[in-house]
């Protein structure tokens, strides 16, 4: 790699961010202890430390994420009020961060990313969508050349080098940026990803940008740093030039023990006698969506390394592994036991609400038979045999896993494989994020398992890890396009091997996009099959007035769909929205008919209560279900108050301007149609965009400087809205109330958003499906009534309907990750 900016970047420059005895407290652990450091421009501070030293707490503190307890912060001359310091005053700053545990919205596309971290730079109110796009593709192609990355394609389709890449470029597209700091960047990009990241940091260090890079892999380190801070057990270990020190140097100075703290035997020169034909991996001509074509064979005592260029079929044939291990299908065939090593640990790997002992033996519990006995003595003795051997640092296997840094939740995952006596263990990038000790202490012990004869088969990110495996396959474009025993073989070769399909795939197909069917898809279907069954049964529902009044049967159900749509969208669920229509009802037809100057203020008052619900749910930090649950006592009661029996009369006004019986100009038409497309369009908004990404990774979203609570307040407040607006144009159509007969909303509502593609985690809805569910829902009704089956089994066929659904997405979900 050439570092063209070298000589500048070591020449004296001003301070730009001095920190003085910064101390941080997580009771009783104290995780940074009166740390004193300072960067001057053009500095590349590399971070060192052991899993646990406190590394990314400081970090954190550094930019604003968590308070620290005492300190002081001096940035670019100018003191900081530590009091008042947030992720938004950090980057007005000019200090971003790259976290190790990716800070992006996987329901969002690549440019939506950049437009929720860089909103300040796009202004346009319309054109941003073509704005975000740009300045995506040039942060790319800056940072990253050749990426290959559609920046209009959805994240979650992307490989999770892909992501960090994007997640990396995000950060630098910041003109006002002056720190960048990066947590393990390249944990797991591939060697010539991790070489263009590296030109780039020298480039732009030389040109005065400053950087603190944590990092794992010294060798990294010893490559583009000018100084170097090590921390141990929070507090600092040693500090000084980076010719003043070697990896040998960091390694014994974090080491505490762990492992040789030096550089481990090369496994090449390990030799089992024997390979254990009873514990085996055979693939005769394999092929599935991603893989093409495999054949080779692998058994016990040995260390299979997969490489290639990242997303090349490595990870795919892990998992095929691993689901098919009890299956003889396509040509491939597994002998033995199998446990997987997650690489992506929050999405995965973890129970985040367990604690370190129940995540460890959930594997052996699990394959152990669901009657059988397992002895608490003999859990608790692997648990601290494995908790001691891989020196897991917490205050006790009980403590939530959570509580742990990353490094140490990864090897609770690699502790869970080995303490289920496994045959065969799948790694997917284990080492990932974790310290140099620690990868030696790992090293150790993958080792100890092959020589008890199981067999080891492990992707890495890492192609120095290449040289501990007994043989290695090279795959690229679901090919093997390498096979070699030992480490017998160069890093030039692999790669070159590596990019030989890799240029080939690349031309006019690889610029196609991939075509993914709307989430609406089957509701839309389902839609209309059943409105084509109705309409066989009575042909009066293709008239004027057969429409008219389909849609007056599910006016209110499709607005109370549209409100719980934003709710759900956020990961919460209103247990209330139908009793709140009921209670307009009741309001239009009472207070508002007879005082209507009391009526309106009555409403304004109702609907002022539906973002103060978001508020309570943020600040009390409430579930979401209690409080709209609580809520709908609340307005079931108000109701009853004003109205105990169905009556009163609608305002003449409101049906003018809500409802007219004219079938071919019905104005409702209008009204429902208007809001439908106002909700879609603000959802697709700027800032309809950023509730999205609260929905997905709301910690996210706090990190790029968004508000919780008024994402969370404005959300509520659409969906109150959409409620109000339910409850009028039923009283516009029934030109009466009854606070009962929308109760059922509530449920239905849900249903129809689950039914046109929404999700219950948040983040993935649609609102145009939610109108779909709530037709398919009113249809059922009506289907049923032309067939004059009892109103008893409505409920039934319209469960019936979303399983139906239900059953087919997850199907379909299957079959693209086939």
């Amino acid at each position: 790699m050439t570092k063209t900016a070298e000589p500048a970047r070591r020449q004296e420059t001003s301070l730009l961010l001095e920190a003085r005895h910064f101390r941080k407290v997580y009771y009783p652990t104290v995780a940074v202890n009166d740390i004193t450091l300072s960067l001057h421009r053009g500095d590349i501070l590399a971070l060192v430390g052991a899993n646990g030293a406190g590394k990314s707490t400081l970090i954190k503190t550094l930019s604003g994420v968590v308070g620290c307890d005492t300190g002081e912060l001096i940035f670019d001359g100018s003191p900081v009020n530590l009091r008042e310091y947030h992720p938004a005053a950090a980057r007005n700053l000019g200090i971003r961060v790259v976290h190790q545990e990716l800070s992006l919205c996987k329901n969002l596309t690549v440019y939506e990313n950049f437009y929720v971290e860089q909103s300040q730079s796009i202004k346009n109110a319309f054109g941003w969508r073509k704005l975000a796009q740009e300045l995506a593709q040039a942060a790319l192609d800056r940072v990253f050349p050749g990426h290959g990355i559609d920046v209009a394609a959805g994240l979650d389709s992307l490989s999770i080098a892909q992501q960090q890449m994007v997640e990396i470029a995000r950060a630098t597209s910041d003109k006002k940026m002056k720190l960048m700091i990066l947590d393990e960047p390249t944990s797991s990009l591939p060697m010539e990803r991790t070489e263009q990241l590296q030109d780039y940091l020298c480039k732009t260090a030389g040109e005065g940008m400053t950087y603190i890079y944590i990092s794992h892999r010294l060798k990294e380190i010893m490559t583009i740093a000018n100084c170097v801070y090590i921390m141990q057990n929070g507090n600092e270990k040693w500090k000084g030039a980076i010719h003043e020190t070697s990896e040998e140097h960091m390694v014994k100075l974090m080491g505490e023990g762990i492992g040789s703290g030096g550089c481990s035997a090369e496994l090449s020169a390990f030799e089992a006698p024997e390979v254990n034909r009873s514990i085996s991996v055979v693939c005769d001509h394999y092929t599935s969506k991603k893989l093409k074509d495999l054949s080779f064979e692998s058994f016990g005592v040995q260390i299979l390394g997969l490489t290639g260029l990242e997303g090349n079929g490595q990870l795919d044939l892990l998992r095929d592994i691993f689901l098919k291990a009890q299956s003889k299908r396509n040509g491939l065939k597994v002998t033995g036991k199998v446990a997987f090593v997650a690489g992506d640990r929050k999405k995965e790997g973890i129970f985040p609400l367990w604690s370190i002992a129940d995540n460890q033996v959930i594997t052996k519990a699990a394959g152990s038979g669901m009657f059988r006995h397992l002895s608490r003595e003999w859990l608790e003795e692997s648990v601290r045999y494995w908790y001691e051997k891989l020196h897991i640092k917490s205050d006790g296997t009980q403590e939530l896993i959570t509580c742990l840094s990353g490094g140490n939740q990864q090897k609770v995952l690699i502790a869970r494989a080995l303490a289920a006596d496994a045959d065969i263990i799948l790694l997917d990038d284990p080492t990932r994020g974790v310290d140099q000790p620690t990868k030696n202490a790992l090293y150790e012990v993958f080792r100890e398992a092959a020589a008890d004869g199981k067999l080891v088969i492990w992707r890495t990110s890492d192609d120095a890890e290449l040289e501990f495996c007994t043989r290695l396959l090279v795959l690229s474009g679901g090919h093997i396009v390498g096979s070699f025993e030992g480490a017998g073989v160069d890093h030039e070769t692999i790669m070159g091997l590596s990019f030989q399909n890799e240029v080939e795939a690349r031309g006019p197909a690889e610029e196609k996009k991939r075509r993914t069917a709307p989430l609406y898809t089957f509701a839309l279907i389902a839609m209309a099959a059943i409105y084509a069954v109705c309409a066989f049964q009575s042909p009066m529902l293709l008239s004027g007035y057969g429409l008219q009044l389909m849609v007056v049967g599910f006016a209110a159900l499709m607005l109370c769909a549209l409100g719980q749509t934003f709710i759900i969208g956020l990961g919460h669920i209103d247990l209330g929205i139908g009793n709140y229509c009921g209670l307009i009802n009741v309001l239009c037809c009472t207070l508002l008919f007879s005082s209507p100057a009391l009526g309106a203020l009555a409403l304004l008052v109702t609907l002022a209560l539906y973002p103060l619900m978001g508020y309570v749910v943020y600040k009390r930090k409430v579930p979401a279900i209690i409080v709209t649950l609580g809520m709908s006592f609340l307005w079931t009661g108000a109701a009853l108050s004003l109205q105990a029996m169905p009556g009163g009369t609608c305002p003449e006004w409101i049906r003018a301007v809500f409802y007219s019986e004219t079938p071919l100009v019905n104005t409702l038409c209008y009204w429902l149609a208007g809001l439908m497309a106002a909700a879609i369009l603000f959802y697709r908004s700027r800032y309809g965009t950023v509730l999205r990404g609260f929905g997905n990774n709301e910690h996210a979203m706090i990190n790029s400087g968004w508000s919780k609570a008024k994402a969370f307040m404005a959300v509520y407040a659409l969906a109150g809205v959409l409620a109000l607006m339910a409850g009028v144009i039923t009283s516009a159509i029934n030109n009466a109330s009854d606070s009962s007969a929308s109760g059922t909303y509530t449920m239905l509502a849900v249903a129809s958003v689950i039914i046109g593609g929404g999700y219950f985690s948040g983040g993935v809805v649609t609102h145009f499906g939610a109108v779909c569910g709530a037709v398919i829902l009113t249809m059922i009704s009506v289907l049923l009534g032309l067939w004059s089956v009892s109103t008893d089994y409505t409920a039934l066929i319209q469960g019936l309907v979303l399983i139906l659904i239900l059953s087919l997405r997850l199907l379909k979900g299957r079959g693209k990750k086939a």
